[in-house]
């Protein structure tokens, strides 16, 4: 029986001015031809299974996709050629629109928002239930009743995408609370780095000694306490918002999240590349927009390798080795008891270090919009015009100033202090308060210290600190955000020595 891969489906977008990689299941030793407005194509049926590439169309619709073995058709309505974008990470990026902050204005106009969007169904194992909701799955068209359930960040950054170009959007959401980078990357990639290596064998040893069957078991009994222990933990805080952790914890039970290391455990290395990622590939889109990196802070200064793997990998699946990379940069972000860590400030640096090494990428800096004690800011507009301003440089090359934060080019001494130089300065930079810059002292410890900002440099300062050997702003995981460019995009947080 003929099928497309679920992803095609009436209402969607394809990506234009790109080659169109169609695919899907068939019966063997058949041929199967598709049309697309004036355009046509071949594909056998080999093993089960076909694909082909058209060649690439404007922006343009509605059309109409047929599909035909000989024996059975498949005809696919309302289908614009526009631009799509992923909507990749966790739950900052999962976090929907009703759930965000003041959503209403937008779910009154979003049925002229010109978006549609395809939801990737959130499953961590390929069974029976998994490929019923697959086959299930549809593009929905925007209307208060289906957006209210759109990624937020996703939703507003295609707003703004959708009126400059004047083009259909589609919105491509393939992401999943809680998870590290190594969810998203296969199995034979995370083999093939050292990072990803360790984090197979975190798998290993937590399935030491179990069965497949006794893995799948512990962790559906992990679901039953853990849901149960979330209702606790809610009621708790908001009880008392201000109860430290350890108290919540002996009051409501241990937090045994993310659970056992199990086949069904989505949050597993290379599982969500597997049950989601795979299932779309090599669909043709524009670029990707990427909000994660929280789930892999117990190993920040490891992250920029993780991260260019599952690059590297996803453009070589989506046979597009320069498929964009938008990363938004984490905010500011700490609970009581990690006020004095700096575990996020060092994953920051690691996002920074991709966005500076891997091509085709772009940062969207946020530290100005964290919240102490949140860990989901529900501020989403703002995240992602700046994913929206980096996409009109970094893919669309139709604006080049103020688009991207403040960024270190060179740091270097002069008499009593060190003089920190920027990139991406146009209007000068300005402080908003005093605090967040740091030097330290030829033993390697850091002390505050006093900054002037110039046009596109700060002069940092400090009388404990004669001969400073280093210079960082914002190293911390929560604080006071000082440094901006006129225009108001804050400084990226960073750390540098001399």
């Amino acid at each position: 029986m003929l099928k497309p891969a679920p992803i095609f489906k009436d209402h969607m977008v394809l990506q234009r001015e790109k080659p169109l990689r169609i695919w899907g299941s068939g019966e063997n030793d058949t041929v199967v031809t598709a049309a697309l407005g004036s355009l046509t194509g071949t594909a056998p049926v080999r093993d089960g299974k076909w694909e082909m590439t058209l060649p690439p169309l404007p922006a343009g619709g509605p059309y109409t996709l047929e599909l035909s073995d000989g024996t059975d058709t498949v005809a696919l309505h309302d289908v614009m050629l526009g631009e799509v974008w992923l909507c990749g990470g966790q739950s900052n990026m999962e976090l929907v629109l009703r759930d965000s902050k003041d959503p209403q204005p937008a779910l009154d106009t979003c049925e002229q928002s010109g978006l549609r969007l395809y939801h990737v169904g959130k499953r961590g194992y390929l069974d029976e239930q998994f490929y019923a909701e697959e086959e299930a799955s549809c593009w929905q068209l925007p209307n208060a009743d289906t957006c209210q359930y759109w990624t937020a960040v996703g939703y507003h950054f295609g707003v703004e995408l959708a009126k400059k170009l004047g083009v259909t959007v589609g919105l491509v959401e393939c992401n999943y609370g809680g998870t590290s980078a190594s969810a998203w990357i296969s199995e034979g990639q995370l083999a093939s780095t050292a990072i990803g290596q360790k984090y197979l064998e975190d798998y290993r040893k937590g399935m030491e000694g179990l069965t497949d069957e006794e893995g799948c078991r512990a962790y559906l009994e992990y679901c039953e306490y853990h849901n149960a222990w979330q209702k606790r933990i809610d009621e708790c805080y908001r009880e008392n918002p201000a109860i430290l952790w350890e108290d919540a914890l002996a009051i409501c039970g241990e937090n045994r999240y993310p659970g056992p290391q199990a086949p069904n455990n989505p949050l597993r290395p290379h599982g969500l590349y597997d049950t989601m990622i795979s299932r779309i590939t090599p669909f043709a889109m524009r670029g990707v927009l990427y909000y994660q990196g929280e789930s892999d802070e117990h190993r920040p200064e490891e992250y920029a390798s993780l991260l260019r793997s599952m690059i590297e990998e996803w453009r070589h699946d989506f046979c597009d080795e320069e498929l964009p990379f938008l990363i938004v940069q984490l905010p500011m972000y700490a609970v009581r008891e990690t006020m004095e860590l700096d575990h996020w400030a060092r994953l920051r640096e690691s996002q920074e270090l991709v966005y500076r090494t891997v091509k085709h990428t772009g940062l969207a800096c946020i530290p100005d919009l964290g919240e102490f004690n949140e860990i989901h800011p529900k501020e989403k507009r703002i995240p992602a015009h700046r994913l929206y301003l980096q996409a009109l440089r970094e893919v669309y090359h139709l604006q080049e100033t103020g688009t991207t934060a403040p960024m270190v080019r060179e740091v270097y001494p002069f008499e009593g202090g060190i003089r920190v130089v920027f990139d991406n300065v146009d209007n000068g930079l300005i402080l908003h308060g005093e605090g967040g810059f740091e030097l330290r002292d030829p033993d390697g410890n850091w002390h505050p210290a006093k900054t002037v900002a110039n046009e596109e440099s700060v002069q940092v300062t400090s009388r404990e600190v004669p001969q400073p050997t280093g210079v960082r702003y914002a190293w911390f995981n929560f604080g006071q955000v000082t440094l901006f460019e006129q225009n108001g995009l804050p400084a990226a947080p960073f750390r540098r020595y001399i």
